[in-house]
Formats: C-alpha cells, sequence, structure tokens
C-alpha cells in the first residue's frame, strides 16, 4: 500500500460543478500486542512501522533504549513485541523533568519550519498528513509524515532511537497544535525544545514549564510565539 490513492471527485468551485481526480492521503489500521496484551489499537500511514513501534514504546516509558526490545514480529496489521527486564512497567510511565541545559538560536526554529513545510511532500499533494522532524543547532536530522499527529511524532522519535541519537540536546518540530499528552510525550524521550506550527494548549504550556520543556507555537512568518522556558531561545 502506497502513501496517497487516487479517487475522482465533485468539485463545486464559484458555482460550477465538475468531476476531477483528487489525491488522498493513505492510512491503515494497526495493533501493538506487548506480551500477549494489546495496548495500541489505531490507524497511520502505511509505512515505517518498526519506527513507529519503538517511537511509541518511547515516548509511553515503557523503554529507554533499543535494546529493551528483545522481538518485533508482525502478523498482518498486528505487531507483537516482547521486551526484556531492563524495561520499565507502565506503571513507571510518569514524566520526569528534562534536565538540559540546551538552548537554539530562533533561526534554526524558523529554518525548520520553512523545511517542514517544503519537504512535506505527501501533504502537498493530500492536505491529509501531519509532519514531525527531530533537529539540532545545525538543522533537521529526521522528518515523517504521518495521517496521525501522534504517531508522526513517535516514527520521528523511533528513527532516532533506532539511530542512538541523543536527544537532550535536540528539538522536535511538529505540523500540528501541540496538546498536553503531545508534552508528556516528548518529556519522556528527554526533548528540551518542541515548536509548532499552531497553538499549544494552556494544559500543555502548564505541563511543559512544569517539565523543563519550552514550547513554540506559531512558527511562520519570521514569528514565534514563546510559552514556557523562554530561556532556552536565543535571538540573534
Amino acid at each position: 500500500m502506497g502513501m496517497t490513492g487516487k479517487l475522482t471527485i465533485t468539485r463545486i468551485k464559484s458555482g460550477r460543478i465538475e468531476e476531477t481526480e483528487d489525491t488522498l492521503a493513505m492510512e491503515r489500521e494497526i495493533s501493538l500486542d506487548l506480551h500477549g496484551r494489546r495496548i495500541l489499537c489505531s490507524t497511520c500511514s502505511p509505512t515505517d512501522f518498526r519506527e513507529l513501534v519503538y517511537g511509541f514504546l518511547r515516548s509511553e516509558g515503557f523503554i529507554e533504549a533499543k535494546d529493551h526490545v528483545t522481538s518485533l514480529r508482525s502478523a498482518g496489521n498486528e505487531f507483537l513485541v516482547e521486551l526484556s527486564g531492563e524495561a520499565r512497567p507502565p506503571v513507571d510511565r510518569l514524566p520526569a523533568r528534562v534536565e538540559s541545559g540546551f538552548t537554539i538560536p530562533i533561526t534554526v526554529l524558523l529554518a525548520a519550519a520553512r523545511e517542514c513545510r517544503d519537504r512535506g511532500i505527501i501533504f502537498r499533494k493530500t492536505g491529509g498528513t501531519h509532519t514531525a522532524a527531530i533537529g539540532a543547532d545545525s538543522g533537521l536530522i529526521t522528518l515523517f509524515e504521518d495521517v496521525s499527529r501522534a504517531h508522526a511524532l513517535e516514527k520521528a522519535v523511533g528513527d532516532a532511537l533506532l539511530r542512538g541519537l541523543n536527544l537532550d540536546d535536540k528539538f522536535i518540530f511538529l505540523s500540528s497544535r501541540l496538546s498536553k499528552v503531545m508534552v508528556e510525550k516528548i518529556a519522556r524521550c528527554g526533548i528540551p525544545i518542541v515548536g509548532a506550527v499552531s497553538a499549544p494548549t494552556k494544559q500543555a504550556v502548564e505541563s511543559a514549564e512544569k517539565l523543563g520543556i519550552c514550547v513554540c507555537g506559531f512558527i511562520r512568518d519570521e514569528r514565534v510565539n514563546v510559552y514556557s522556558q523562554q530561556w532556552r531561545v536565543r535571538i540573534g
């Protein structure tokens, strides 16, 4: 299954009706079983499943290292995973405060927003995906698109985990609004800065302040709103 598919639709524009071919994003149902217990039922873009599984487990607090996964098998739309004894049980999934001195120039965040827009190929074709990218002072390192904003984040985090990247000196950029749940996922991964095209919720900002995360929103048109931990963003 590809990332996009075509359909004939009816388009109404300026009072005129016409049939035309449109390109739409594809989605696929998936489930994830941990030691025989189902922990996820969802839909996602039909690619990068390994990154999604690792990123979900990391951002939900089940694992901290890729070696904590001892087995990952797939059976159709089902993914079956087993963890080592070093992995933490779900009861310990509350995020800890991010202790990092990482700061970033505002120019890097603005450049990340432009690059995410330019590299969001599926979004440009369909308007139906979210983008998540992880970057450093030098620019973006990894970028993923998905029909789910949470799964886009998880794929980016999973890729970073599989590549052995240290995330306490990285930022994550999202093409979506930012909720408290997303902030908690980011905190579990130890990422100190999150930038977004859209707005955060009040609860997301309050949670980020407690967790030591800098939240930047409305990053577009040479503008950035900094909502928490303002010291992490450098001007000039």
